[in-house]
């Protein structure tokens, strides 16, 4: 229902505080704050899903996931300039009282980031799932839960950004801090928030138990199932920025100075998408990373053979190099029963096998070699070019 808005307007609202609640102290500037939170994860963000179309892009391993995150990366950037761009205009400062302009331009930097924000984060977890989907569901079933939650992701979060714009009846109002008349109740967008919050969490916590569901009853050894469970289920970390974010939607109603009231909502939205993004991306790290430290390690052996005036070990940078070029190929796999609507557990095992091969485990072939008893037998590969075997003369005697 619309309704007037004034300052007492959310008197009868206490019922989501509870009586303790305390008002955030007034004559203060929450802008920095705001921003070192923003710009911090702004940069570990760039940084790691950097890192990850680096890697991916080095073993060939780019696909549609990638494209997603990056969309995602942009609109937390977008977001980013506009809470810098709302500081600029006073948003988050109390010391003073900013002149109408300024403070309406803070306003709506500010409302159109948070709406950024959320897609960001629904962009995060898309990419998310159809990460999972390439690697891990082999499955009808499997691919048909994942791709559910690709609509349910879209609507409940597209729905919070409708509902932020669509709260009064002129949108203009929607940017006019003091001025909001003939808008819905704030509860309206609290209830839902903790809606969004509640099923973002638990979309988080399903990625994060889908690969232990996934591995657990494969015939690996411990080792090579907690290093994968380590990397693709970093997802309780998004819920948990998740819940906390959820936890701040009360705080709206604690100030009736709209500069500051979601100042603390905003900066755990903004940690959240980031660490959406980030957890989307470090499974995708593990092969570059590797790769950088073999390749440190390689040189300080050979500096230390060439003081010594000894040979330089040929021998491991010949199998590491091999094994480079076969996935700088992207090996086809040759999966039977492909057309079929449901495979066998053994059938399932090497699929699933032979993705993390050529993805968590490119260039590491060696330590699927020790913990996963016969891999070289399980998986099947035909390498596009002959004259670079996709094995060793190690591994053709597995």
């Amino acid at each position: 229902m619309l309704y007037d808005h004034d300052q007492d307007s959310h008197a009868g609202h206490n019922h989501t505080l509870g009586a303790g609640a305390k008002k955030m102290p007034s004559g203060t500037d929450y802008g920095p704050e705001l921003l070192i939170s923003v710009w911090t994860m702004m940069a570990f963000s760039i940084l790691v899903v950097a890192s990850r179309t680096a890697s991916n892009y080095k073993f060939g391993n780019l696909q549609l996931s990638d494209a997603i995150i990056l969309l995602a990366l942009a609109l937390l950037l977008v977001a980013a300039v506009l809470f810098n761009l709302a500081v600029n205009h006073g948003y988050g400062n109390t010391t003073s009282s900013p002149g109408h302009h300024s403070m309406v331009a803070g306003f709506r930097y500010s409302t159109i980031g948070y709406a950024i924000v959320i897609l960001a984060a629904t962009a995060g977890r898309l990419a998310m799932i159809m990460y999972m989907m390439a690697l891990l569901a082999a499955r009808t079933w499997d691919r048909m839960v994942l791709w559910a939650l690709v609509p349910l992701q879209v609507v409940v979060n597209v729905v919070s950004v409708v509902l932020l714009f669509a709260q009064c009846s002129r949108v203009v109002e929607v940017f006019q801090p003091g001025a909001q008349k003939h808008c819905m109740s704030l509860d309206v967008q609290i209830d839902y928030g903790y809606f969004q919050g509640a099923f973002n969490s638990a979309s988080d916590l399903f990625l994060a138990l889908f690969p232990i569901y996934i591995f657990w009853w494969f015939n690996w050894t411990l080792r090579v199932k907690l290093v994968l469970i380590s990397l693709l289920s970093l997802g309780v970390v998004a819920m948990a920025a998740s819940l906390i974010k959820t936890l701040e939607y009360p705080t709206i109603l604690k100030s009736t100075n709209p500069r500051i009231n979601r100042v603390p909502l905003l900066r755990w939205m903004f940690i959240e998408a980031g660490i959406v993004l980030i957890t989307a991306s470090v499974p995708c790290i593990r092969p570059l990373v590797l790769h950088w430290i073999r390749k440190y390690i390689r040189k300080k052996q050979t500096q230390h053979h060439q003081m010594d005036g000894g040979p330089t070990p040929n021998q491991s940078t010949e199998n590491f190099a091999a094994d480079w070029k076969a996935r700088w190929i992207m090996p086809y796999v040759r999966q039977q029963g492909h057309g079929q609507a449901s495979c066998s557990s053994e059938e399932h095992e090497r699929q699933i096998l032979a993705n993390i091969t050529t993805q968590i485990f490119a260039g590491d072939r060696e330590f699927l070699d020790r913990h996963v008893g016969g891999i070289v037998r399980k998986v099947e590969v035909v390498v596009v070019a002959d004259e670079i075997p996709l094995t060793t003369t190690r591994d053709s005697g597995v």
